[in-house]
This record gives C-alpha cells, structure tokens and sequence, in this order.
C-alpha cells in the first residue's frame, strides 16, 4: 500500500503520491484506516494530540499490527512531550515494517532518551536500507517535521533538494517550514520556484501568497490569493487569506465583505471571525466590532482556566471583589488599564494582574486597590475579566474613549527624573531652548514566532534612516530604545544620547518620559505609556497600521495628545520621515515664536 499526499499532514510515516517507495502495511480493513487517518486530520488542525492519541488506541486495539497508526500514535506522543511514550509503538513499526521513516524515529527516540549506543546502531543499520534519493529524503523531511523536529526536517528536505531540485512538492514543503520558523525571504525563493514548476496547484499560489505578506509585499500576496481563489474557489482557507490581507491594505470595509464570503464556506471559523472583528474595528464600527473581538478567545489567545470565578458580564460590583487581568502585549494592557477606573466607580474592589513590568505604574491607576505581578495562591474574587473585553461590557465607540490621561508619575520622582534627562541632554549640547525629542525606533522583535517576527520588521524602523530628523536645528534627541536596537546608536553616527540607564519598569521609563517635551515613536509599547500619560507623541505608523488606529487618520479618539504618521507605501520610511521631519521645523518655529512673544510681553511690564 502506498500512503499518499493526502495523508501526508497527519501521519508521521508519509509518502508523496509522486514517490516510487511504497510502506508494507498489515492487512488491515482500509476504510477503517482512511477514516480514523481522516479525523485525526481534523484533530490535528486544532492541535489536538491527546485526542490524537484516543483515536489511534481505538484504532490499534482491532488492528494491533498496523503500522501507520502505530506511527501516528508515536507522533501524538512526541508532540505531547513524551518521547518515552513513543518508544513502544516506534519499536513494533520497525518489527512490522522494517522501513527506513520508522528506523529513523526510532533512532530519534533512543537518542532523545539519552541511549546514544543503541541509537547509533539503529542510524547505521538504517544507513543501509535507505534510498539515497530525493524522495526518501522528503519523505524523512515529512516524517520529522510531523513530530516537531523541525531543524531535522530542514535538512532532509534541503538534502531532497540537492538530489531532486525539479521537484515541485520538496520546495513547497521547505518554504513552509522555513516560513515558521522566521526565514521568510529563503522561502520565499522556494515557493516562488513550487509556483512556476506546478502554477495549477492552489496551495502553491495560498503559500507564496503568505510568504509575500510576511516579507511585507502585500499587493503582490494579494494577487497571488487571487490566483489561488480562482484555481480553488471553495478554498476557505485563501478566502480567508484575502480578508486579512484587505485588511493590511486599509481597505477594511471590503475586508469586512470578504470575511463574509469566506464564513459563507466555513461558518463560524474562528480565526475569519477575528480577522472580521479587526476589520470592523478598523473601520470604526466598534459596536459589532467589541462583540466580535470575543472570537480571539478561539483564535489567538488562551482563556484562563485558573481563576475560580465566573466572567463578569456587567453586573453589579458593590460589596464584589473583581480580578481585572491582562491577556495580550503591554501596550495592550497600557491601552486598556484605563477602564479600570470606570470598574473601580461601579463600587468593587478592583485587582489588577499584569506583567511585572507595569505592576508599580499600575499602582497609581485611579480605583485600583491592588497590583499583582503573580497572584497569591489564596487570592478569591468574586468575578474576572480580562482587559481587553472591557470596551464590550462598557459599549465603547470612537464618541466615548475615556481620553484624560490615566497613567501619573508622583511629582518628587518626576521632578527628579526630568533633572536627569534634561542633565543628560545638556552634556550632548542641548542649550536652554531647545526642544527634548525622546526616540524609539524599533518594537520587540520577537523571532520565536514567525508572524510577529514579521510584523515587526514592517513597524520597526533603522535608526539611519531617521537622519533627516537631527538637521532640524533647536532639537536634541534623547534615546529610549530598548533591548538590541539599542547597539545601533553607537554604529550611527548620530548625535543622540541613551537615557535609558537604570530604567528597571515602565514606571521608570514614565518618569523618564517627563524630561522630554516630545516623543517621537514606532508603534509599540512607549506610544501608549506617553499617550496614557497626556504628553505629545508622535507615533510612525507602518503602512498596514493596526486596527486600533482606525483608517487615514492623523488622530485618535484613544490618546488627544497623539498624532500618527503613517507610512505611505510598505517598506518605505522616507515619506513618513521627511514629514515628520516638517512637522519638527514647524514645532521649533512655533516655540520659538512662543519665546519671542513672551519676551516682548515681559519689555512692557513697568520696572
């Protein structure tokens, strides 16, 4: 029997439709296999291993022999973080086989347990009954990656294509993997070669499309989802593909459109329910767009099971304790703190659980009775919610953004720390009227994950290429980048100086932030700290700015004392600094003539 492409995401033991090795199997009634293959499919696109594991074991308790199932039981064990588990079926795989995917294991899993000696002997022996072509090097690839081991996977595959480089599936297979795993312009080339040996393959065209999105060419990933929707019409998965990347363009109304289009093939799907969500956010539809931004919890964030209370849903706080918690990134939780306020008004006591870095700024937040990094384990409330949800249960529209400044420094801390900046700046030739720029060029890059990794290359900017913005004379530019762009203030050459020493939490950055008269900022953390604070900041928007920014506006009904630049083309900085760099010139005239005005006024005063 011959396990073919169809297969080939679900169990670890795979052969392309297009290969010549054909894997012995038992005789074993097919129908029952291909259905049980079939639902662990459906099972693995929700990651669900354990239930993975279920089937298998019912499976293999009428077919004992079979090995494709013992196989995928090893490959649920793997994923599972049991590598000792996998141990048992991966040895009656090879006594029922002998082919050399399940040696391979097998060797894997001796050596994963620590018995070097036996794994090496179970690789030689290998070594000697496995085809050294191009497909059974795929099919290894397959076979690793299906249990995780994706660097293993990344060689055999590589090995595939050093001795079948015409082979369409081998390409198309790495570009994938090289995609999650952060290297999107290598896969890019990969894909681009998987398109043009087979352009009639759907999943082909859908792949590139998203290589060219993470690579931040999103017209082009546009055109390519095309090309996939007319060769698969009913793919809801590049149906889906085209709502998101609507999105990114700014075009959220059709986003919306197209989300639909795309629930009328797969009904209720959560990630097209989220990314309709966004959309309609974006476009400022916040009443449907809060209601549908509860579909996250199915999508892209976990929900808490650790808290034993139940989910507030507006009801009555007096005499209640609530537990008010973040979910997402800081500026997540610095955007949405400020509706703890209004919690604390309704009469509770109100308990905040945050990261560590935002516990002693969040400590000064207005109704707030306490501040946890890591909650007690004695720690009761009476209801939770997280602080994402609370623009739902407070019907927030662009009308109704609480916008005074929520977030505060004490005054003999911020009295102080302005000393210190404005010290600082002094010594790198800041006279008495000049203008002090905070400066952060670049967000966290977070390259464990792929996705997030790309998103912020597009928002974060090289710090030379905001060069233009130190000609500007009257200004003097404070850093306050964190993390490793950081290290490329000393290679510039610019005249910028770190203020940033000793800075342990954002309490501290805030107080830092009161000896500047301005930031200027990528979209990330500090935007919100300064916005939440009431102080002007100017935040550079990547082309496909985020939802919370809405569409084509230089203004926020989240933050007054904000105005965002954003980028005009993707990938493409210079217009957004060159106008930045206008708005710089018109700022220091404008203070300057400030200066002058008072002066004149003080020449009349009688003496």
């Amino acid at each position: 029997m011959t396990i073919s492409a169809t297969t080939s995401a679900t169990i670890s033991a795979t052969i392309p439709a297009t290969n010549s090795v054909t894997i012995p199997v038992a005789d074993t009634d097919e129908a029952a296999l291909d259905a049980m293959l079939a639902r662990c499919r459906v099972l693995e696109q929700r990651h669900d291993f354990m239930a993975i594991r279920c089937e298998t074991l019912r499976f293999l308790a009428r077919h004992p022999s079979e090995p494709a199932a013992l196989a995928l039981l090893a490959r649920a064990e793997f994923r599972l973080g049991r590598p000792a588990c996998a141990l048992a079926p991966l040895r009656r795989c090879c006594r029922q086989s002998g082919h050399f995917v399940f040696r391979l294991l097998y060797a894997h899993c001796l050596k994963r347990l620590g018995q070097t000696e036996a794994a090496t002997e179970e690789l030689e022996r290998t070594g000697r009954v496995m085809p050294a072509t191009g497909s059974a090097f795929y099919t290894a690839g397959v076979a690793f990656e299906g249990i995780g081991e994706a660097a293993r996977a990344v060689r055999f595959y590589r090995q595939s294509l050093e001795l079948a480089p015409d082979v369409p599936c081998v390409s198309h297979r790495l570009g994938r993997l090289l995609l999650d795993e952060g290297e999107a312009e290598t896969a890019l080339g990969l894909l681009a070669r998987a398109v043009a040996a087979k352009p009639d393959d759907a999943r082909y065209h859908l792949d590139y499309g998203v290589a060219l999105e993470l690579t931040g060419r999103l017209e082009e990933s546009l055109r390519a989802v095309g090309e996939a929707i007319a060769l698969a019409p009913s793919s809801a998965e590049a149906l889906h593909n085209r709502s998101h990347l609507l999105l990114l363009l700014n075009r959220s109304e059709e986003a919306v459109a197209a989300a639909d289009h795309a629930l009328a093939v797969r009904p209720a799907f959560p990630k097209t329910m989220f990314t309709r969500s966004t959309a309609l956010l974006k476009a400022g539809r916040w009443e449907e767009g809060w209601r549908e931004y509860e579909w996250r919890w199915r999508s892209c964030q976990t929900p808490r099971t650790d808290i034993r209370a139940p989910l507030w849903q507006g009801e009555d706080l007096r005499g209640r304790h609530i537990l008010l918690h973040a979910e997402q990134g800081l500026g997540d939780s610095l955007q949405f703190v400020r509706f703890a306020s209004a919690v604390g008004a309704m009469g509770g006591r109100v308990t905040l659980h945050v990261p560590s870095p935002l516990v002693r700024l969040f400590r000064r937040v207005e109704g707030v009775s306490e501040v946890f990094g890591t909650l007690p384990p004695d720690a009761r409330f009476d209801f939770h919610c997280p602080l994402g949800s609370l623009p739902l249960r407070f019907g927030i529209g662009p009308e109704t953004v609480p916008a005074d400044p929520y977030l505060s420094v004490p005054p003999d801390e911020a009295e102080r720390q302005a000393r210190l900046v404005r010290g600082l700046a002094e010594r790198g030739g800041a006279g008495p009227g000049d203008l002090v720029a905070g400066l952060v060029w670049s967000g966290a890059p977070r390259k464990d994950k792929a996705r997030s990794y790309a998103l912020d290359r597009r928002r974060s900017i090289r710090l030379e290429e905001l060069a233009p913005l130190f000609s500007v004379s009257g200004v003097r530019f404070v850093s306050f980048q964190l993390d490793e762009a950081a290290g490329q203030r000393a290679g510039s050459g610019l005249p910028l100086i770190d203020v940033t020493k000793g800075i342990s939490d954002f309490a501290d950055t805030a107080a830092r932030l009161t000896g500047v008269d301005l930031l200027i900022t990528v979209d990330t953390s500090i935007a919100h700290l300064a916005g939440g604070l009431g102080m002007p900041v100017w935040t550079l928007s990547r082309f496909d700015g985020c939802w919370r920014w809405l569409e084509g506006r230089s203004d926020t009904p989240w933050y007054p004392t904000m105005r965002i630049i954003r980028q005009e083309r993707p990938g493409d900085w210079s217009g957004a600094v060159a106008g930045t760099r206008d708005l710089l010139v018109r700022e220091v005239e404008r203070r300057q003539a400030g200066v002058r005005e008072q002066v004149v006024s003080m020449s009349d005063c009688p003496v």
